[in-house]
């Protein structure tokens, strides 16, 4: 009995430190969101869904903002639009990825219609039920350990361990996806393009405008502002996604510029640069587009920090 206990002891032994190993030299190809809970707090964050998660690149912001006195670096703290919506849950998270000491942080949040919608029409975030409590972020304590078991053991059905041979998806250090399996082929563009309009086309069939969550936005803002300057950002997708962003929620934009307007912070609005900023699937900006993207979203910030600036070299 006692040898038995011995080997399986050394057993378990020798698969924690297989799996740690892994997690530690692999996390960022087996998992789209592992390493955002094995890296510090951070300062300064970018929030959102997929569009910011691939369209906005820290390193690009880290390096121009280099001479500034703002309290970076920042990370990526965006996830899919499948786990987050703004509202109690996602700002619980983001209040335990900040570093509470920065005082002088930058703070991008992407926003669009569907990031402050109802998707059952039933509005039960009136009653305090978000579909998201269970799903990462939100179902995580431990944000800034690493190896991270917390993340194994709830979120193991997010992890494709083939990722770390294939190695076509890669979550950097600073929270930003980089994807390096995009076809060439325009067809199969087009087809990926089709598949969003119609997903959306759905969307906009069931899902309904959230004052609820319009208000959680609003809080996650205000709380974002006490530790540096906050701005909301609508990101760049194509024409004909647009338009059925448009027919679902006609004053998304003014709606934005309000709220921003009521907590003084600026509303950044790229929605009608598409055609200056390529999209591989109408939603998503590919990683080239996106250190362009990226540049551009920084003269947008510095020229709020100061109009006479436009490039801070």
């Amino acid at each position: 009995m006692r040898r038995f206990i011995i080997k399986a002891i050394l057993f378990l032994i020798l698969v924690v430190s297989i799996v740690t190993i892994t997690l530690v030299q692999y996390g960022g190809y087996v998992d789209y969101f592992y390493e955002k809970f094995t890296t510090p707090k951070a300062p300064s964050l970018i929030l959102g869904d997929s569009r910011s998660f691939q369209g906005i690149q820290p390193k690009i912001i880290n390096k121009y903002f280099t001479d500034s006195d703002l309290d970076l670096p920042i990370f990526n703290y965006s996830f899919t639009l499948f786990e987050i919506s703004y509202g109690k849950p996602y700002l619980e998270s983001v209040k335990r990825k900040l570093n509470s000491k920065a005082k002088n942080g930058i703070f991008i949040i992407s926003v669009h219609p569907w990031s402050v919608s109802n998707r059952s029409g039933n509005h039960e975030e009136e009653r305090g039920v978000y579909f998201e409590s269970d799903l990462p972020p939100h179902n995580m304590k431990w944000v800034d350990v690493s190896p991270n078991f917390e993340y194994l053991l709830k979120n193991f059905n997010y992890f494709h361990f083939k990722g770390m041979f294939r190695k076509m998806t890669l979550t950097h250090k600073d929270g930003w996806l980089q994807d390096n399996n995009l076809p060439t082929d325009q067809n199969i563009l087009n087809e990926w393009k089709q598949i969003q309009i119609e997903r959306y086309k759905r969307h906009s069939l069931k899902w309904v405008k959230s004052n609820v969550r319009m208000e959680d936005l609003k809080k996650t803002a205000s709380f974002l502002k006490n530790h540096g300057r906050v701005y909301l950002v609508r990101l760049p997708i194509d024409e004909e996604i647009n338009k059925i962003e448009l027919k679902y929620w006609h004053n998304f934009d003014q709606e934005m510029k309000e709220l921003s307007d009521s907590l003084q912070i600026d509303y950044i609005n790229f929605s009608s640069s598409v055609k200056k900023y390529d999209t591989y699937d109408g939603i998503h900006i590919d990683q080239y587009s996106g250190v362009d993207f990226t540049k551009s979203l920084c003269d947008s910030i510095i020229k709020s920090i100061d109009p006479s600036k436009s490039i801070l070299d």
